[in-house]
């Protein structure tokens, strides 16, 4: 059995998080993934601090499934190449800097003229208009001013970004959503579509449930609700009221005669170790849970993930994406790319022959992987972010 959009082909034209997870969701579900990087490799490749042989965790964790074909657009017969590949493919995917595509000739407008039943998906960090527009931005920044980092700081606190990329992922997985959708319509109408879509936007949206809340920063009467650290140093999240938490037996234990509220509950919890607390609250269903590392969850949910043998680390434990179908399909296994992997194998399939990939490669057109990544190729850099462009 195949995956549910084996047939439909995609070119890739994104990098670092965003753009990557949409494409890599595809791939997943079936869809042929062909990833166009510059001579150097897309800009994941480079950036954040965790490396194995040479080859950064960000790349690795958002481009399973994918072939890779490295080409340098700044060269006509690079560009050409890229031109062609949009003209055999079903869905172009980018999320260059404002303009870039539209300066390569590889733009939305320009490409949907020429091919009509073309689906040309955009994913920026702002989107096309307002004060923000034309500026490139990160997860962190996107955080700041969509209001998430101030409200995941503690009350009269200092604002604390989320651990999670949310605007990340979440414009990853809302891009594949349009992108399904207009597959759908263009297999009734034979039109394509033009999707635009934005980081800011996108955890705006995240946050529907605190529109209507706006300016507050109330728990609200009574609320406890929140992490707390135990006597054993370990903490837990604590998911209820002052009256729940009194009706758990611990009125006692509290101030008599007092309400309950939150540097009470923090003072007894340090009392007892977490197990204590565990044991007392948590037959109640969601009282309070274990505040985990991802260490301590993965062992336990081997379903979770999978392992694909990547040429230069070995096996490579991925966490697999959390769709499960009946029938299902078959799980994509295909490991990241090494840059330019699959190069001389795509442009085989555009109808180069090898005397002109060869020729290309010697003038720098187009790359191949000639070794095996270092840690030294990519230096780590944790300050660096997804602000560059192709261009």
């Amino acid at each position: 059995m195949t995956g549910p959009l084996a047939g439909v082909r995609v070119l890739d034209l994104t990098h670092f998080v965003a753009g990557p997870w949409c494409t890599m969701l595809l791939a997943d579900l079936g869809a042929e993934v062909t990833k166009l990087e510059p001579p150097a490799g897309e800009i994941g490749r480079g950036m954040g601090s965790v490396y194995s042989s040479g080859e950064s965790a960000i790349f690795l964790g958002f481009n399973r499934g994918k072939r890779s074909i490295s080409l340098d657009l700044k060269q006509p017969e690079g560009l050409a190449a890229a031109l062609q590949l949009v003209e055999q493919s079903d869905v172009v995917v980018q999320n260059f800097r404002p303009g870039t595509a539209e300066r390569l000739g590889l733009g939305a407008a320009e490409m949907r003229a020429k091919y009509p039943k073309l689906i040309y998906c955009t994913v920026s960090a702002f989107g096309p208009d307002g004060p923000y527009a034309t500026l490139p931005a990160n997860d962190p920044v996107i955080q700041a001013l969509s209001g998430s980092m101030a409200s995941t700081g503690q009350i009269e606190g200092r604002p604390v970004r989320m651990g999670v990329s949310l605007p990340d992922v979440g414009a990853g997985v809302l891009a594949a959503v349009g992108i399904l959708a207009a597959v759908y319509r263009r297999a009734g109408s034979g039109t394509g579509s033009t999707i635009d879509l934005n980081l800011l936007d996108t955890q705006l949206y995240a946050q529907t449930d605190q529109v209507g809340n706006a300016g507050s920063t109330e728990l609200g009467p009574g609320s406890i609700r929140g992490p707390y650290v135990c006597g054993d140093g370990l903490s837990l999240w604590v998911d209820t009221d002052a009256e729940s938490w009194i009706d758990a037996g611990l009125q006692s234990e509290a101030s008599s005669g007092s309400e309950v509220n939150r540097g009470q509950v923090a003072a007894i919890l340090r009392t007892q170790p977490r197990a204590h607390w565990l044991e007392l609250l948590g037959p109640k269903g969601t009282s309070a849970v274990p505040v985990l590392g991802l260490s301590d969850v993965l062992p336990g949910a081997p379903s979770r993930t999978l392992e694909v043998q990547h040429p230069a680390i070995g096996t490579l434990r991925q966490v697999r994406t959390p769709v499960e179908a009946d029938p299902p399909w078959p799980l994509v296994d295909t490991p990241p790319p090494r840059l330019g992997e699959h190069t001389r194998e795509v442009l085989h399939q555009l109808g180069f022959p090898n005397s002109d990939i060869d020729r290309l490669l010697a003038q720098g057109a187009v790359r191949e992987p000639s070794y095996h990544p270092t840690a030294s190729a990519h230096p780590t850099n944790t300050k660096e972010t997804h602000v560059k462009e192709q261009s």
